[in-house]
């Protein structure tokens, strides 16, 4: 085997079936830090590294349509292509969650079918979780578990001295067709040792035209960094300890304040996404952040899109957040019922401390979203009630539910699978994030999709808080985003059709609400209004015009 020296890292691009399409899950466009931090580690070492980022780099070309399969980024034959004239010698692909493994496993067909010869590696929380189904493919030859900035490396340097790749920690391979796993047992404890992600290697400026960031934006350039890994605590439901452990591991506040200058200085950002587990988990760190965001001048407002625990928040790092330019805080509150929370979910929340945080943020300034999960196994149908009840009455900005996902590697699957609540016996990876697969004496999927979407509406734009609190431009700007997204959705714009109405907008309210109708011309609510606006302008006209005649 000739040695290896020039590596491809590719982040697949997203396939779906065409009865779910972006009309209805947006396709949301982030550069992939892992291989960035991956590609710097290998070419300190002094290799030849490209990163492919298949959904970027095909973001704004036509959407690829099959018989029943709709692909977002580059076609098969566009990445062939970009394998041949690269001409690597090991490629390594992303698969961070299970709803992308199809595309993985595709990418590592293509990449046999242009060189048998090239070594295939995958990576991610999927591969971890279910590394031997992993390599049961014939076009995978090693599997890397949990984080793999030096695990890479030392597949490469064992490759090519002719080692034995046995001593690694935490793969999995196959030899004579049998296959091995190495547990994981080793993290990088000193993050500071490793490089700067590899960002020079990302389509960049690609990420901040497409503007689909995981949840939102108040300025462009953006993009995302990490400032630690890892979480201590023991969520039931979560899978991403499998990939990072469970030890809170922070990388210096020297070393993420030189991050951002960086951002700032060479690549203009003006918008820095945080995707850590837990950005606030240490108080005092934290804290020596926000303040040297401000003590270094640092012109950025930023955000924590993956959630912050609330029990780590308080009024001082509120206004801490506030003043150092952070904007909005999502909070991984998760249920409503303290029951689901305590002894199903095993997360350490306390919902009288929920709402004093929602108060003390909005108050502050921050505008606030909060996540929650409804249909989890031994959960009832009065506890998915209670959540949805709750969060209506939180005040939040916005509220974003999700269905529960059995995750591998999880202690809530196993539970799933002990009840035989897992109605798959082949799973549809694709659509884990949007339909529940189990059922249970509770509830369906089908019941479950109809209760997200009723929360969805009612929480979110019957009851929207700053609709009802006249905070009319954030109520507009909140359902325009939307829109942007989803324009096909007709109840987002008939609300915003009210939000201007209440602002005295009343033109474009009536353009709102005639689009409303022509996405959905048995929208009863728009037709009644329609037709009152008709009847208040012929009254007017007529009233108008028996003035002019006494005159």
């Amino acid at each position: 085997m000739e040695k290896i020296t020039k590596i491809l890292l590719i982040d697949p691009p997203i396939t779906r079936s065409k009865d779910f399409s972006a009309d209805k899950l947006r396709v949301g466009l982030v550069p992939p830090l892992g291989l960035a931090y991956i590609a710097a580690v290998l070419e300190k070492e002094g290799y030849t590294v490209k990163i492919l980022d298949c959904t970027a780099e095909g973001y704004f070309e036509k959407i690829d349509y099959t018989s029943d399969r709709i692909r977002y980024g580059l076609t098969d034959e566009a990445i062939k292509n970009k394998i041949i004239k690269f001409s690597p010698d090991l490629v390594g692909v992303s698969c961070l969650f299970s709803s992308k493994s199809p595309d993985m496993h595709n990418v590592c067909k293509l990449i046999k079918e242009v060189d048998t010869g090239i070594v295939v590696l995958v990576g991610g929380v999927h591969p971890t979780v279910l590394p031997e189904r992993t390599l049961k493919d014939k076009n995978i030859d090693f599997v890397v578990l949990g984080e793999g900035d030096y695990t890479v490396r030392d597949i490469i340097r064992t490759l090519n001295e002719g080692g034995d790749v046995s001593k690694i920690d935490g793969i999995g391979y196959k030899k004579n067709q049998e296959i091995t796993i190495i547990p994981k047992t080793k993290f990088i404890m000193n993050l500071d040792e490793l490089p700067l992600p590899a960002r020079h290697l990302l389509p960049m400026d690609i990420y901040s035209k497409a503007a689909s960031p995981h949840s939102g934006f108040k300025k462009l350039p953006f993009t995302t960094m990490i400032s630690s890994r890892g979480c201590p605590q023991r969520c039931t439901f979560c899978e991403l300890h499998n990939l990072w452990g469970r030890k809170y591991r922070m990388r210096s506040v020297k070393n993420v304040l030189d991050e951002i200058e960086l951002l700032v200085n060479e690549y203009g950002i003006n918008e820095i996404q945080f995707e850590d587990d837990n950005l606030t988990a240490n108080k005092q760190r934290a804290l020596d952040i926000f303040n040297g965001i401000i003590d270094r001048k640092l012109d950025i407002v930023w955000s924590n899109p993956s959630g912050l625990s609330v029990f780590y928040l308080d009024k001082q790092i509120l206004e801490k957040i506030k003043e150092s330019g952070g904007y909005s805080i999502s909070l991984a509150i998760e249920s409503g019922d303290e029951y689901v929370l305590r002894y199903l979910m095993k997360k350490p929340v306390n919902l009288e401390y929920v709402k004093t945080i929602v108060n003390q943020a909005r108050k502050i300034g921050l505008y606030v979203r909060g996540f929650f999960i409804i249909g989890l196994p031994e959960e009832t149908r009065e506890q998915i009630d209670k959540t949805i009840d709750y969060a209506e009455k939180l005040g939040l900005d916005w509220a974003h539910f999700f269905i529960y996902t059995p995750h591998y590697g999880t202690e809530m699957r196993k539970i799933c699978e002990e009840k035989k609540y897992i109605q798959e016996e082949d799973p549809n990876f694709e659509k884990w994030f949007y339909e529940s697969v189990i059922i249970t004496p509770e509830f369906t999927p089908e019941y479950l999709t109809k209760k997200k979407d009723e929360a969805t509406l009612n929480v979110n734009f019957k009851n929207n808080t700053n609709l009802n609190e006249g905070n009319y431009d954030t109520a507009i700007a909140d359902f325009r985003y939307v829109i942007s997204l989803y324009p096909k959705f007709d109840f987002a714009h008939f609300y915003l059709g009210c939000a201007y109405y209440k602002k005295g907008m009343k033109d474009k309210a009536k353009a709102e609400w005639e689009e409303t109708l022509r996405l959905n011309p048995n929208h009863t609510e728009a037709n009644a209004l329609m037709y009152s606006q008709k009847k208040v302008t012929g009254a007017t006209k007529q009233k108008n015009s028996l003035q002019l005649q006494e005159k």
